[in-house]
């Protein structure tokens, strides 16, 4: 599994962010990591793994893969993807990391927890 990327809270976000990041075809090697069966759910239906977990505890973090990943996405709510992204950091310096954020004035907090790409998650217009 070496290489892979490990997407932490799936949802709408989560896969807006693998369409600007990661290739079509990145679901061969995608794990996906979330407390909510549906979105465990949507992610195995979209060829994804999928890990019943909490991205801030770093042993889950660890049965992802993420010292071995070549990317964390995290697409969990700022609180939580805050969090998330210091136990990452906690594990591993060398993974590159991507926050979807909902409030812009959460980026310096973001940067400063060591996230390398931060995303602003726009409103959608429907």
């Amino acid at each position: 599994m070496p290489g892979h990327v490990v997407v932490v809270g799936y949802g709408a976000m989560a896969v807006d962010a693998l369409r600007h990041i990661c290739s079509s075809d990145a679901t061969d090697d995608l794990v996906v990591l979330d407390v909510d069966a549906f979105a465990l759910t949507a992610a195995l239906a979209n060829g994804a793994k999928a890990l019943r977990g909490d991205g801030r505890d770093p042993g889950d973090l660890r049965r992802a893969g993420v010292p071995s990943a070549a990317r964390v996405i995290i697409a969990a709510p700022d609180d939580d993807g805050l969090l998330t992204a210091i136990a990452v950091r906690s594990l591993t310096e060398s993974v590159a990391v991507t926050a979807v954020i909902r409030q812009a004035s959460r980026r310096d907090q973001f940067l400063r927890a060591g996230v390398d790409e931060v995303l602003l998650k726009l409103p959608r217009e429907d």
